[in-house]
């Protein structure tokens, strides 16, 4: 029998997001290799940027990541400004990413749209030499996701949450910065400072954080001004609930790039809600039109 032609190539991270059976993990391989496409499990040992590459270099073009938002991170490093493809199966906590373009949130559905969707141009953006599609943050949200993970994957979700939040606000982490922009320059001491990729709906900014375009060519950035504890606490009861717009202080504005200078060489951040730290200065620029992805066909 003649090679069955690969169609792309799958990056499957079977730790990511609500733990899944074994029967369930199999399917999604079964299904996606008879779907054409090269299964390769995310694993620390994996340079997923460098097979890439090579596939590139080889003449693919359909690139899919299996997992969630920290998953696509990792894989579109290398897609920014190519002739390549994203597709998009999401089996990650929140699947932010894949909620904004639309991607259904079941796996057997996202991979048909994968398959025989229609591909999209939208924004990327660029945080000194990594890329992203989401957000970075600083302050409250890098600690909440540290101490969520601490309680692991087998843990309740909704307890992991409640864990974090009760452990941050004990620990009340704030940052101070310089925000620079063309027509913006300002010192800040805050708990909650995020630049996104596009622009949140501020009226519903929370766990959901739904963005209604992603390709308007601007980054927007929101912070909250250094509060008291008790504000603090009230701040996260807004933000859980969606309504951060009724937050007191709340301040946001749009540009296409910010320079961020700390007194502090390291800074703890969360990039597509994976907790990292970078040297300063963080320089985050908008990338438009620099990233193809497979959505549902209108």
């Amino acid at each position: 029998m003649p090679e069955r032609k690969t169609k792309g190539v799958m990056f499957f991270n079977p730790s990511s997001g609500v733990k899944l059976p074994p029967s369930e993990l199999s399917a999604i391989e079964q299904s996606a290799s008879e779907a054409g496409l090269e299964v390769v499990r995310v694993t620390r040992e994996i340079d997923c940027a460098s097979l890439i590459r090579d596939r590139l270099n080889e003449g693919r073009r359909l690139f899919v990541a299996a997992g969630g938002d920290g998953t696509i991170n990792t894989v579109i490093q290398p897609l920014i400004n190519t002739e390549a493809i994203l597709g998009v199966i999401p089996v990650g906590t929140y699947n932010h990413f894949a909620k904004d373009l639309g991607i259904p949130l079941a796996w057997r559905e996202a991979l048909e749209v994968v398959m025989s969707g229609e591909t999209k141009p939208i924004d990327a953006a660029r945080l000194n030499e990594r890329f992203f599609v989401n957000n970075i943050s600083m302050g409250l949200y890098p600690e909440l996701v540290a101490r969520r993970e601490e309680k692991g994957r087998d843990y309740p979700r909704w307890k992991a949450r409640l864990y974090a939040a009760y452990a941050t606000l004990q620990k009340y982490p704030h940052v101070a910065v310089t925000l620079d922009t063309e027509h913006h320059h300002e010192v800040i001491r805050t708990h909650v400072l995020m630049i996104s990729n596009n622009t949140y709906d501020l009226s519903r900014l929370g766990i959901e954080a739904p963005r209604k375009v992603l390709e308007e060519g601007r980054l927007s950035v929101y912070w909250l001004p250094h509060v008291p504890r008790l504000a603090l606490t009230s701040f996260v009861a807004h933000y859980l609930a969606g309504r951060v717009r009724e937050a007191p202080g709340f301040r946001s504005f749009r540009t296409s790039r910010v320079k961020i200078q700390s007194s502090k060489r390291r800074l703890h951040l969360g990039i597509d809600g994976e907790v990292v730290t970078m040297n300063s200065p963080l320089v985050i620029t908008i990338v438009p039109q620099s990233l193809s992805v497979k959505v549902p066909r209108t």
